[in-house]
C-alpha cells in the first residue's frame, strides 16, 4: 500500500513541476527501472538578466544508492518565458540497491544582479529499483563444456608467410645499417626545460599586457586564462586537463590530493570563465582583475616547493612598464 501512496506522490510531484515555471528544477525519464538499468536525468535552471548560478558539482554517485555511468557538459538554451538564459545538463544513473530510493536533491547558487546569493534547490524525486524476476520452478542447467574446434593449418598460413617476410625486412635493414654506418656525430646538449609553472607565469604577464577585457573581449580574456591553468596543470601534474570541462578537472585534482586552498581557487576561477564563455556573462572590472589574482595564487601555492616563487610586482615596476 505504501508503495502506491509514493508512486502517487511522485507523479503528483512531477505534474506540479511542469504546470509552474520554476529556478532550478531536477526530473527523470524513468521513474521505475529494474536493478541495473539506466535512467536519464535532467537538471535545469533559468536565470534572470545580470544573473549567474554555481551549477552543482555531480560526481560518480549521487546519494548511497544511485551511481552517475555518464554525464554531459551544461547547454545553454534560451529562455522564451523571459529575457533570461536556461541551462540544461543530461546525467545518466543506475542503480544497483533494489527498493524505493529519495534522491538527493540538488543545490544551485544563484549570485543575484544586485550581488546577492541564494541557495535554491531542486524537490526530492523518487526512484523505484526493482529486482528481475527469477523463474524457480525451472531447473538448474549445468554449465556447458569447452568445444574444442578442429586445427587448421591453412588459417596460420598468412601468419606464417607476414613473419618471414618480417624477418627477412629486419635482416635487410641491419645488413644496409651496417653497410653504410658513418660515425657517430657528438651528441648534441638537450636544451633545459622551462618549468611549467614559469611558462604559466610568462602567459598570464602576456594576457594582462594585451588588455583583452578593457577592449571588450571578456570571452578571450577569460578563455586564455583558463587555457593558461589548463596547460599548466597538465603539464606539472600530468592530468588531461586541456580536454577535460571545466568540473572534470576540479574531480580529477581533488583526487590528486590538492589542497583545499588551491581547489577552492579553482572553483572561483573556472566556472567564471565558463559563464563569460558559453553564457556570455559580462563581470564587472574587479572580476575580471580578480580572475588573474586567483590565477597568479594558484600557480605560486601549486608550484614545486624547490622553485623560486616570482616577487610580486611593484607599483614602480606596473609605472615603468
Amino acid at each position: 500500500m505504501r508503495k502506491w501512496i509514493f508512486r502517487i506522490m511522485v507523479v503528483l510531484c512531477g505534474l506540479y513541476s511542469t504546470g509552474f515555471s520554476q529556478e532550478v528544477a531536477v526530473r527523470s525519464d524513468k521513474y521505475r527501472i529494474r536493478i541495473g538499468d539506466a535512467a536519464n536525468l535532467k537538471l535545469s535552471a533559468t536565470l534572470k538578466k545580470g544573473e549567474r548560478v554555481i551549477w552543482p558539482e555531480v560526481l560518480d554517485s549521487i546519494g548511497p544508492h544511485f551511481d552517475v555511468v555518464a554525464k554531459n557538459p551544461v547547454d545553454t538554451l534560451s529562455d522564451s518565458s523571459s529575457t533570461g538564459l536556461r541551462l540544461e545538463q543530461q546525467i545518466v544513473i543506475t542503480s544497483f540497491d533494489t527498493g524505493m530510493h529519495t534522491m538527493p536533491v540538488f543545490d544551485f547558487r544563484f549570485i543575484r544582479s544586485n550581488g546577492d546569493t541564494e541557495s535554491v534547490i531542486t524537490d526530492a524525486i523518487g526512484i523505484e529499483v526493482l529486482n528481475v524476476p527469477v523463474d524457480t520452478t525451472k531447473a538448474i542447467k549445468d554449465i556447458k563444456d569447452v568445444v574444442e574446434v578442429p586445427f587448421d593449418f591453412s588459417e596460420y598460413i598468412p601468419w606464417v608467410l607476414g613473419g618471414l617476410v618480417g624477418a627477412a625486412l629486419v635482416v635487410a635493414g641491419i645488413y644496409v645499417y651496417l653497410r653504410r654506418r658513418k660515425p657517430q656525430k657528438p651528441a648534441i646538449p638537450v636544451e633545459k626545460r622551462v618549468p611549467a609553472w614559469q611558462l604559466a607565469f610568462a602567459a598570464l604577464d602576456r594576457i594582462e599586457k594585451e588588455q583583452l577585457w578593457q577592449q571588450g573581449k571578456e570571452k578571450a580574456y577569460h578563455s586564455e586564462i583558463s587555457d593558461a591553468l589548463r596547460t599548466y596543470i597538465e603539464e606539472e601534474f600530468t592530468l588531461p586537463a586541456l580536454e577535460s570541462t571545466s568540473d572534470e578537472i576540479m574531480q580529477m585534482w581533488r583526487k590528486q590530493a590538492g589542497s583545499d586552498e588551491s581547489l577552492k581557487l579553482l572553483r572561483q576561477i573556472l566556472p567564471l570563465a565558463d559563464l563569460v564563455k558559453f553564457a556570455k556573462e559580462k563581470p564587472l572590472p574587479a572580476e575580471h582583475e580578480r580572475s588573474m589574482s586567483l590565477a597568479r595564487e594558484f600557480i605560486k601555492v601549486t608550484q614545486p616547493s624547490e622553485t623560486p616563487v616570482p616577487p610580486a610586482k611593484t607599483e614602480k615596476e606596473d609605472d615603468h612598464e
